[in-house]
């Protein structure tokens, strides 16, 4: 049997009184509600005993977690699972871990013990989930292997988010990037581009897109490029709206649109079918609303539905972002990512996820594997985020500095569950 030396172990020990616990449920009986689900109460009983194992777990897991740098579950969200002649496991979030727990209760006292590979966490407890896939990067690679991703967007006053999806499009391994801005907020864009190509627009001074704008695009950089992401910080000018519908139906490249793109869409009643490309929507739950116009509560009633439903009837991947971001494809599969960090609820974190899902369109994965690996890692990187920077005040620049530690760590995960190593 194959063993790890304690240094490649994150470990979670936690020793708890059993009558500490039953005292306290006797005191609050909304305890159990609040910390357990209701197969681990089930499990439990009337013996607290069980109720103080699986407490002792919780905080052992909490532990493992901190002491790994990830980020922290709320013990809900901690779920001891036991299995059929086997040993107990652990889920968070509904998913298996891989975490190893032990328990066990002697002398009024209940002991657990929680233990997992580092190799194995990244920036969150939550082993990749099975429709995971990355894009290969060999070792003899060179730039154009991974494709090059032309991002159009941004305006006077909200240059920002072209920026951010542009960055977030090249720590996510594209091999080249242009961020294409209308010429009055190029001079801004520019002075902060070393690592991406930053190109004008339209006639000097212009301060959003236009007919010229999109002349250029379609003349001088869409037709290098193998991906696109259209619409973060456009503003919704008329001169704007008008350019952006002309655009859509005239795009040659597998295409997230984002943000304003959505809007605009959505105000004029886009058909998306017209469009001659694969292409990812990226909606938030309002922006979500208004492409399906219904009220944006209707929409979190049924995120998954909801987002199935879009994507068959319009031939579009959809991403709708979120906790528990839900990714749909237009032939029906569907993806629920795990993950739950507040450290991406901060302006200009949709911009970044728009750019590193259009780096893994750029390598070749289609629409909706493209998109379940951006969501993958950006979500890992917000976690990674969490857990170095707390809970509040990170920034979506922060989110695109995790995204290769993220990435990477996805990578090795996979690998070995490949090898079984």
């Amino acid at each position: 049997m194959r063993t790890e030396s304690v240094d490649r172990l994150a470990v979670g020990v936690d020793v708890t009184s059993v009558e500490r616990i039953a005292a306290t449920v006797r005191r609050h009986p909304r305890f159990l509600e609040r910390i357990f689900t209701e197969a681990e109460r089930r499990r439990a009983g009337s013996k607290p005993e069980r109720l103080a194992s699986r407490w002792a777990a919780k905080e052992a897991v909490k532990k493992l977690c901190g002491e790994a740098g990830l980020r922290i579950p709320a013990y809900r969200e901690i779920e001891v699972v036991n299995r059929p002649g086997g040993a107990p496991t652990v889920r968070i979030a509904g998913r298996d871990t891989g975490i190893a727990v032990s328990l066990t209760h002697d002398a009024g006292l209940a002991i657990a013990v929680v233990a997992a590979p580092r190799g194995m966490l990244g920036g969150s407890v939550l082993p990749p989930p099975a429709a995971l896939r990355l894009p290969d990067r060999p070792a003899d690679a060179h730039k154009g292997t991974f494709g090059t991703v032309v991002v159009a967007a941004g305006a006077v006053g909200t240059a920002g988010a072209a920026l951010l999806a542009a960055r977030g499009a090249a720590r996510a391994g594209a091999g080249l990037v242009r961020v294409c801005v209308p010429a009055g907020a190029y001079p801004i864009v520019a002075a902060q581009c070393v690592e991406v190509m930053a190109h004008p627009l339209g006639a000097p001074g212009t301060p959003g897109l236009d007919a010229q704008g999109v002349a250029d695009l379609l003349e001088r950089h869409l037709p290098a490029a193998d991906a696109a992401v259209v619409g973060p910080g456009l503003g919704r000018a008329s001169a704007t709206e008008a350019a952006l519908l002309d655009l859509l139906p005239r795009l040659a490249v597998p295409t997230v649109v984002d943000a304003d793109g959505l809007n605009i869409a959505a105000a004029h009643g886009f058909d998306w079918s017209s469009c001659p490309v694969p292409l990812v929507l990226t909606p938030h739950p309002a922006e979500m609303g208004r492409l399906a116009g219904v009220a944006t509560r209707e929409v979190q009633a049924d995120r998954e539905g909801l987002a199935r439903r879009f994507a068959a009837e319009h031939g579009v991947t959809l991403v709708l972002k979120g906790a528990e971001t839900v990714v749909a494809a237009p032939d029906g599969r569907v993806h629920v990512d795990g993950h739950r960090t507040p450290a991406l609820a901060t302006g200009g974190s949709g911009d970044v996820l728009s750019g590193v899902c259009a780096a893994m369109l750029a390598a070749g994965l289609d629409g909706f594997d493209a998109a379940v690996a951006a969501v993958t890692v950006h979500a890992e990187a917000g976690c990674l985020v969490e857990a170095a920077r707390g809970r509040a005040g990170g920034l979506a620049g922060d989110v695109v500095e995790m995204l290769p530690a993220a990435q990477e760590g996805l990578r090795r995960a996979l690998e070995r569950r490949r090898t079984g190593r």
